[in-house]
């Protein structure tokens, strides 16, 4: 039996391609460490010749060992191979300028290692040439200094671009986003520095003897003249290649896109969704850059659906993390061969607020964080009889001294629902730090019915109860029902498994006859030590298919309290 492309039964090896993305990302983080470690190894020449030697020794230990040159000699050449194939498949320069920057400079990056390579460890395997930093600088210092700050600055920011699109979507890179802007300019800016520091010492002290025999100097020269004439070979080669490809697409057989709402386009087959948007300048989210890594590009086929080839396993697992519905497909990586009629469902721009930055809470934040659910136990028999001036007075009481106990913890109101509340922790931080902060708010919201039932005795037939749930984990975080900076539209609201097991845990407090169920993931997340077992239970949690360990207390104020807990 035939199986569809990209599609396998249970069992089946995954298609190749879909280890391409993970490999070009596998074999340029290894080039980067070696190029960021390279880098720091030339700012020593700020302190002196002698601690670059040594370091360049230390990182010799590894990269001049028989693994370590086998792996980078891998990574090079796949991340070449892999850069120059994308290459190949580009059919639009309307891909945006950081995809161009990179794109181009990784392909002139060659022009200027080749030269670089031979020079050093080519000349230490040809001819057992000592290639210290003395040699070095000998050879490169002045004369090749401008070719090394061009090869520097190609390969740090095409590195970076690449790391940068890699972790764009992570939130914890957005939160410390200027942490790696200052080490993308401080690294290259001091590696150049002691670089040319080193070189002017070296000037000013000379007496370094020329390390190759009569004719090696000749030979070196000559195979530099020959692998720089090939790669411009290969170069010239692949940019023809390319033209010729990107000319057969302009006039090969069209296929005609109706976007919904929209115009009408004729575009080449095979060229993805996201590449006929843009080469007809029609406005499309794609914010991951089209590397299938958000979901933000999806669009809607209103016709045509069946006559789309299949999805790729990249595309089938952003489409199943947004649990996307049959007729929506991501459009960086759709390429129709038939007529279709799309609609995009996403904003192609993100209006930025005052001050410049992006709200990524607009598009959605998907991170671990602990989720509270509070609801007021029995408030709709005690209401009963009461007047409505009463019933909000004890409302807002209750409501917004358990809010202060929330947002004085370090958490975010997220909504208030009649007699109860959700709130989110961990906002921004680690998840850590978020189970710490609820746990801190659980104790404290039992801290404040201790109070509020105290002060309000007289008024009330029996003490108020409350159930507490907490959970902690993955879930989305975004704002939700409004499109425009409305006061509605400022608030952020989590979506997502994890939200529904903590209401779930609250709803389980009046079966369980406790005040708090903490779920055992809090706990761990938190660093809570447990004194004993006593509070350990196990619970069916409707829409799991396995029992969930959970904590039970009769008051959140006994509960252990882990350090560091309070509101950072």
């Amino acid at each position: 039996m035939l199986t569809p492309r990209n599609q396998r039964l249970p069992g089946q090896v995954r298609h190749l391609g879909a280890y391409v993305p993970q490999v070009r990302i596998a074999s340029g983080l290894v080039l980067f460490a070696f190029a960021t470690t390279h880098f720091i190894n030339h700012a020593f020449g700020l302190f002196s010749l002698d601690l670059m030697q040594w370091g360049q020794d230390a990182r010799a230990i590894i990269t001049r060992s028989l693994p370590g040159t086998v792996l980078l000699i891998t990574a090079a050449t796949l991340h070449f191979l892999l850069g120059v194939a994308k290459f190949m498949r580009v059919r639009s320069l309307q891909i945006g300028a950081r995809s161009i920057v990179q794109l181009g400079f990784g392909l002139l990056i060659p022009v200027f290692l080749i030269r670089h390579v031979l020079g050093t460890r080519g000349a230490h395997e040809m001819f057992g040439v000592t290639d210290s930093y003395a040699y070095a600088l000998w050879a490169m210092w002045p004369g090749e200094a401008a070719n090394q700050a061009a090869l520097m600055t190609l390969v740090w920011v095409h590195g970076c671009l690449g790391l940068h699109h890699w972790l764009a979507l992570r939130p914890w890179y957005r939160q410390s986003i200027w942490v790696w802007y200052a080490l993308a300019v401080a690294i290259p800016a001091l590696g150049y520095a002691g670089f040319v520091a080193a070189g002017r010492v070296f000037a000013i002290a000379g007496g370094f003897d020329s390390p190759f025999l009569p004719g090696q100097y000749e030979t070196i020269r000559g195979v530099l003249q020959g692998a720089s004439l090939a790669y411009y070979i290969i170069l010239a080669a692949a940019v023809g290649v390319w033209a010729l490809l990107m000319l057969a697409h302009r006039f090969s057989h069209k296929i005609a896109v109706q976007y919904a709402n929209g115009p009408l386009v004729l575009a080449p087959r095979g060229a993805t969704l996201l590449d006929i948007s843009r080469s007809n300048r029609i406005p499309h989210a794609a914010v991951c850059g089209g590397r299938a890594r958000c979901s933000t590009c999806r669009v809607r086929i209103i016709e045509g659906l069946g006559q789309l080839p299949a999805a790729s396993e990249a595309e089938k697992k952003v489409l199943k993390r947004v649990g996307a519905p049959a007729n929506v497909r991501l459009a960086c990586q759709l390429r129709p061969v038939a007529d279709l009629t799309v609609s995009t469902l996403l904003p192609a721009n993100i209006e930025a607020p005052p001050g410049g930055q992006t709200d990524h809470y607009h598009w959605g934040v998907e991170q671990d964080v602990t989720i509270l659910f509070c609801d007021l136990r029995g408030f709709t028999q005690m209401s009963e009889g009461r007047l409505s001036f009463d019933v909000v007075f004890l409302l807002n009481q209750f409501l917004g001294r358990m809010a202060e106990a929330i947002e004085d913890s370090g958490g975010y109101v997220d909504k208030f629902m009649g007699d109860g509340i959700m709130a989110i922790f961990g906002m921004g931080a680690p998840a850590a730090t978020g189970a710490q902060h609820a746990l801190a708010a659980a104790r404290a919201m039992s801290g404040v019915l201790d109070g509020l039932n105290m002060s309000l005795r007289d008024e009330l037939p029996a003490p108020l109860l409350v159930g507490i749930g907490l959970h902690t984990g993955p879930a989305i975080l975004g704002r939700i029902g409004a499109s425009d900076r409305t006061e509605a539209a400022a608030r952020i609201t989590a979506l997502g498994e994890t939200v529904n097991i903590a209401s779930r845990l609250e709803g389980m407090t009046k079966d369980l006859s406790a005040q708090l169920v903490v779920s055992q993931a809090v706990i761990l997340a938190a660093g809570t030590v447990m004194a004993s077992d006593d509070t350990a239970q196990t619970v069916a949690v409707r829409g799991l298919s396995q029992p969930l360990a959970v904590h039970v207390f009769s008051r959140a104020a006994d509960m252990p309290e882990p350090a560091g807990s309070g509101p950072g």
